[in-house]
């Protein structure tokens, strides 16, 4: 099945949603930083709030969620831009943790508290935005709705899961959000009490549930759905870009890449590496002085 996400409404309109099922866009981040089962949760979950939050524009050309913790997984970034293209990456993607107590993924130990889930938004015309609130629990999830309530002001009820199998890779990847309109906030608060049904949101999509049906569970009652917009990994690094980034240094340390006869720019979504020989940087360095 192809990644997508969707919108929806419910509740004769007083209800909106967005869906999102993300399995092998989590996977294919996870291959790319040889992950470990804890920092490849981390990373799916990110990259699904991600694509769910960039729905919420018209015309977003980026949208970067960061959550920046005080645990051993260090900083994570996920990336969405125009298109449904998807990247991400952690500071420390193979660190190991145990189990908690109930058999689940250490992320929000990964993650650390205190922290902040932080959101910036760019538009086709250059402008940014950003919002941030504190880390509540690292979990992501919880994080996630926090930063709606928040800072976007919605009252919002989240649930983001990613399946890990014994194998040690991603078997199942999603995400739904409910946000009340405003006045529906009684509808919201009888959602938010059966959204335990979505405690196992991940295994239900693994066993082949879709995050349709899971939606209409927890809404119990019809939902409008509209077209699924796709979603799927890509990162956009290329020669190209990297030389721009090589471009923009200063004089003083273009001076120092020729004394190392060239350069290497390494890309830390993909690992992708560039390399830049003694003449390229020879003329960029004719080009800053021009």
């Amino acid at each position: 099945m192809t990644d997508y996400r969707r919108k929806a409404t419910a509740a004769q309109g007083s209800l909106r949603l967005i869906a999102a099922h993300t399995t092998k866009t989590a996977l294919a981040i996870q291959r790319v930083h040889n992950a470990s089962p804890v920092a490849a949760a981390a990373m799916g979950r990110l990259a699904t709030a991600a694509a769910i939050l960039s729905s919420d524009f018209k015309d977003p050309a980026l949208m970067l969620v960061e959550v920046e913790g005080s645990g051993p997984l260090g900083r994570v970034v996920a990336e969405v831009r125009d298109g449904g293209r998807v990247r991400a990456k952690a500071d420390h993607p193979h660190i190991e943790l145990p189990l908690r107590a109930d058999g689940k993924l250490a992320v929000g130990q990964a993650v650390g508290v205190p922290g902040v889930f932080r959101v910036t938004r760019e538009d086709s015309s250059g402008a940014l935005y950003q919002g941030q609130v504190a880390l509540v629990s690292g979990e992501i999830g919880e994080d996630f709705a926090q930063y709606y309530t928040l800072s976007e002001q919605i009252p919002s009820a989240v649930a983001v899961g990613v399946l890990v199998g014994t194998s040690g890779e991603i078997m199942a990847s999603g995400g739904l959000v409910i946000q009340a309109l405003p006045g529906s906030q009684d509808v919201i608060d009888t959602v938010i009490e059966r959204l335990p049904r979505l405690a196992q949101i991940s295994h239900r999509l693994a066993n082949h549930e879709t995050i349709e049906a899971l939606a209409e569970d927890v809404i119990g009652g019809a939902v409008h759905w509209f077209d699924p917009e796709p979603i799927y990994y890509g990162c956009e690094c290329s020669e190209t870009r990297s030389l721009e980034i090589l471009s923009s240094l200063p004089r003083v340390e273009l001076e120092a890449l020729i004394e190392n006869k060239g350069a290497e720019v390494v890309c830390h979504y993909c690992h992708s590496a560039y390399h830049f020989s003694l003449q390229q940087i020879e003329q960029l360095l004719i080009q800053a002085a021009d």
